[in-house]
């Protein structure tokens, strides 16, 4: 089977130099997959602006410019031109709409030139349903950020690059893409949720306690809300134990999973004179062996501090408490905090 074009999406546009950025995504062969053409026509130049085009179709995919796309190409072409002419053609801000423009190499209706605002936004929805279902998903995510330029209040857009960033562990644009979530649906439950988890992830304790804290001043039991309100009181040094007390009520082996697998046992700002465990010292201490300490290290999140990998009192004393609290191992461990060997000051 001979390769096949599946779309042409436009990237950018630059003012100052002309030049019209867009890639192809072609399938190679019969295996599911794209293939991408990166390249950019020059504008204001003598000759055919779509030679570049022309030139990159005959050597990668033996084909010629389909006719749509020329037309489409050119229409787009001719608007940025008409644009260029007036008086502020040189604002880069003028040709965001460039972004949001993809080309079907045979279908009309799937293709964004010659729609209004409404439609095009329709478009891209298809192409990113149809790119998710291809198991395509960072092509989705793409072609929907684009969708997000015209219909900026998208909320199905948004929930779905939300979820999207998370499975990616991309912290930030979750954070900032679910920000934008919460101001359009201020009462939905999932965007608070995302929002918080984002947060943590970047740190952000004290701010993800106030988006959980949301969560459960509308729906007091949420188990999410619980699991994460108890995180962020973890991070910050406050006791999680209520919150975790009441996630193990609503579900014992989600909690229990959580507090296995991703729970995190860190002090986002430990105490002053907190004592450092090298870990072998820690056998003697909770009276087990060192297979099972580093057991505890790679499967049950005891943290490790520092480039030296030494453990924090504070952080063993809250990550033991959890382990008996919640009876997360065989057998209990039998372990109490050495005697401080200086006494903190009296504010």
């Amino acid at each position: 089977m001979r390769a096949h074009l599946r779309f042409l999406i436009l990237d950018d546009f630059d003012p100052d130099t002309g030049e019209l950025a867009l890639r192809v995504a072609f399938q190679p062969g019969p295996e599911p997959g794209l293939e991408m053409i990166r390249l950019r026509l020059h504008l204001g130049r003598s000759g055919n602006p779509l030679d570049p085009l022309s030139r990159e179709l005959r050597t990668h995919v033996q084909m010629p410019v389909p006719p749509l796309w020329e037309h489409g190409l050119k229409m787009i072409i001719h608007a940025i031109e008409e644009e260029l002419a007036g008086p502020d053609g040189r604002n880069a801000l003028r040709y965001l709409w460039v972004r949001t423009q993809i080309l079907h190499p045979a279908e009309p209706a799937r293709s964004t030139p010659n729609h209004a605002v409404p439609r095009q936004v329709e478009v891209l929805r298809d192409w990113a349903h149809r790119l998710d279902q291809e198991g395509q998903s960072l092509r989705a995510a793409e072609v929907l950020d684009r969708l997000l330029l015209l219909a900026p209040k998208d909320v199905t857009t948004l929930a779905y690059l939300a979820g999207f960033f998370r499975a990616q562990g991309m912290a930030e644009e979750m954070a900032a893409v679910s920000e934008r979530w919460i101001k359009i649906e201020p009462d939905r439950v999932e965007a608070w949720l995302r929002h918080g988890e984002a947060l943590l992830r970047l740190g952000r304790a004290q701010e993800a306690r106030a988006a959980f804290e949301a969560v459960l001043k509308a729906h007091p039991v949420h188990l999410l809300a619980h699991l994460g309100m108890a995180q962020a009181l973890g991070l910050l040094g406050g006791n999680p134990f209520p919150h975790l007390d009441a996630a193990q009520e609503l579900d014992p082996a989600a909690t229990a999973s959580v507090l296995r697998e991703t729970f995190d046992y860190r002090l986002l700002t430990p105490p002053v004179g907190d004592r450092n465990y090298p870990p072998e010292e820690l056998p003697a201490l909770i009276g087990v062996s060192g297979a099972e300490v580093q057991d505890y290290v790679q499967f049950l999140g005891l943290p490790l501090a520092g480039p030296e990998g030494t453990v924090r009192e504070s952080e063993l004393a809250r990550w033991v408490g959890v382990m008996n609290r919640y009876a997360l191992l065989p057998g209990g461990l039998h372990w109490s905090a050495p005697t401080p060997r200086r006494l903190p000051e009296l504010a």
